[in-house]
């Protein structure tokens, strides 16, 4: 099965990981919708490259009304959204004593409303379309716990419930909903978030694989629950290289 002339929906997409799922369901013929606050340009641009049709709608996540406007105009411009594809996320490093609740409530603006939102609008028109996949991007963080964390890792709990919830109302519809999980993976922000620190060497030793991530990596998985995946819903893959796996750090000679 493939995408050829479906309509995709990627939020997040001007850059990363969004941007690296866009471009694989492009790949996979995919008429590639791009909702984001910022420019859309590089990835239309890359699309094109490849021979992907695709058109960028400059969407505030958090606004129902803006959500609602971008669904309607794909709609009308591009088709039935068949795919959705929520990869729009950000990340606070605070420690929990000193994160604000202006912090805490724009993370869960973004990483959560920002999912019910454009799920609840999709879906409303993938029901009377008879079907759909809506495949959202999680974290190792929806997992376990990290320190310094708490916003980012309570957002991804909770866009994980939401994954499996819509899962079972909307089954009856035809629609699988499915998580990706990422671990590290190298992007703007998983840079922010190593930098030069300890963080990136304690990280590749706790990871079997030996390498952090790449958007293509998780564009795969993403493809796999959009494309073939039938009869899955309700889960979550974890792609991070084997780093959940592994309880102790993976040690030369040993």
């Amino acid at each position: 099965m493939t995408l050829d002339g479906r309509v995709a929906v990627v939020t997040g997409a001007s850059r990363g990981i969004g941007r690296g799922i866009a471009l694989r369901l492009g790949e996979a013929g995919a008429r590639v919708a791009v909702l984001d606050r910022l420019g859309g340009d590089e990835t239309l641009q890359l699309l094109s490259a490849t021979g992907a049709e695709g058109k960028h709608y400059e969407t505030d996540l958090c606004e129902e009304e803006s959500v609602e406007a971008a669904l309607a105009a794909i709609e009308k411009e591009l088709g039935t959204p068949y795919v959705l594809v929520n990869a729009a996320g950000i990340f606070a490093d605070e420690p929990f004593l000193a994160t604000t609740v202006e912090t805490f409530d724009k993370v869960m603006a973004v990483n959560v409303r920002g999912m019910f939102l454009a799920c609840q609008q999709a879906a409303r028109r993938m029901v009377p379309a008879g079907g759909g996949r809506i495949v959202n991007i999680l974290s190792t963080a929806s997992y376990q716990g990290f320190a310094y964390e708490s916003a980012y890792c309570a957002s991804k709990g909770a866009a994980l419930l939401l994954t499996r919830v819509l899962a079972i109302e909307l089954a009856r519809h035809n629609i699988t909903v499915n998580g990706v999980g990422p671990g590290t993976v190298e992007t703007a922000m998983g840079a922010d978030y190593l930098g030069n620190g300890p963080i990136a060497s304690h990280e590749l030793a706790r990871t079997p694989l030996g390498r952090f991530g790449k958007p293509a990596d998780i564009a795969e998985a993403v493809c796999f629950f959009a494309e073939s995946a039938s009869w899955v819903t309700g889960q979550a893959l974890y792609v991070d290289g084997g780093f959940l796996a592994a309880g102790l750090p993976v040690l030369e000679g040993m």
